[in-house]
């Protein structure tokens, strides 16, 4: 798996499959997941032929990160990538965070079309308390035990404790900087969903 540095000085690990001249696609995971996460989706797109870019956002799995975690320096190491590999605003699929991630690549133009898959658009107020290192482990012990071996560089419970002020302190997208993006946007969100209502 390749890295590259990102400006805020850490580096952002990535995997690649598919053809090198095919469409480039951004895979971009959930919070507290890793580019592992998105290898079911990216075994259904194999066969279209595309340029799959599946990242370990900061502070996750193998990419380590500098300074303050939040969705702009996220988005700065995504961006970063993007240039680096030489991409022409590429398509972004992100899951949960990485939608938000996702989102904030087209709010800057960088991206020729995005789907979004259970993402906020908007503050989660209870995201300290979800992502509360103890709450993880009374809720799920063998998830916790998988935090642990999955996030080599940072420690899961400072990832999930980041994550979770960025997160509950971020102040979300500006409702009309939303509607005048010009790329196609898929929004998929479940009826069921516990995380995102």
């Amino acid at each position: 798996m390749p890295s590259l540095p990102t400006p805020a000085g850490g580096t952002l690990w990535y995997a690649e499959s598919g053809p090198a001249d095919g469409r480039p696609l951004l895979l971009l995971h959930a919070a507290l997941q890793t580019h592992e996460s998105m290898a079911p989706l990216a075994e259904e797109l194999a066969p279209l032929g595309l340029r799959l870019i599946a990242v370990d956002l900061p502070g996750h799995g193998r990419s380590a990160h500098a300074g303050p975690l939040t969705i702009r320096t996220m988005a700065d190491a995504v961006a970063g990538l993007i240039e680096r590999l030489g991409l022409d605003r590429p398509l972004a699929a992100g899951y949960s965070l990485g939608g938000i991630v996702g989102i904030e690549l087209a709010l800057r133009g960088l991206v020729s079309g995005l789907v979004v898959l259970a993402s906020r658009i908007q503050p989660a107020g209870d995201a300290r308390a979800t992502f509360a290192p103890e709450a993880i482990r009374r809720r799920s012990p063998l998830w916790a035990r998988q935090l642990a071996e999955k996030h080599t560089v940072t420690p899961w419970e400072a990832l999930a404790t980041a994550l979770g002020e960025e997160l509950a302190s971020w102040p979300g997208f500006d409702p009309q900087a939303l509607a005048a993006l010009s790329v196609p946007v898929l929004v998929v969100q479940g009826d069921r969903d516990q995380m995102v209502p």
